[in-house]
């Protein structure tokens, strides 16, 4: 115990800049998670189950309530994706759950990004 107070007599800064450290590492986390939920202005994340395509560019999902769009949750809707090609590559059969990533546009939401969940 004498050795360890020597050395924070000799160093006295060492516990602040750990806390300092921890704290920083603490508010990167938030922080991350924060930016997970809500990317960037104007596109938003949301839960939903995948029902069927609608069309080349176009999809039919339930989905939970999106409060910051002011939605309650909704047992089928139909959003537009952004390309043919992102909904082709997202091979999904009625039931999946997936995250869409959906930018908000003055007249539509379009669904940006579609990641399946387990």
């Amino acid at each position: 115990m004498g050795r360890l107070r020597s050395r924070l007599r000799r160093f006295p800064l060492v516990p602040v800049a750990l806390f300092v450290v921890l704290l920083l590492g603490f508010a990167l986390g938030i922080w991350g998670t924060y930016r997970a939920v809500y990317p960037e202005k104007g596109v938003h994340r949301l839960t939903a189950v995948f029902q069927s395509r609608a069309g080349d560019s176009a999809m039919l999902v339930g989905h939970e309530a999106v409060p910051v769009l002011s939605m309650g949750s909704m047992e089928l809707m139909a959003f537009d994706v952004e390309s043919k090609v992102l909904l082709d590559q997202a091979p999904l059969k009625p039931g999946d759950r997936v995250r869409l990533t959906i930018r908000q546009t003055p007249d539509r939401l379009l669904v940006v990004r579609i990641d399946r969940l387990q």
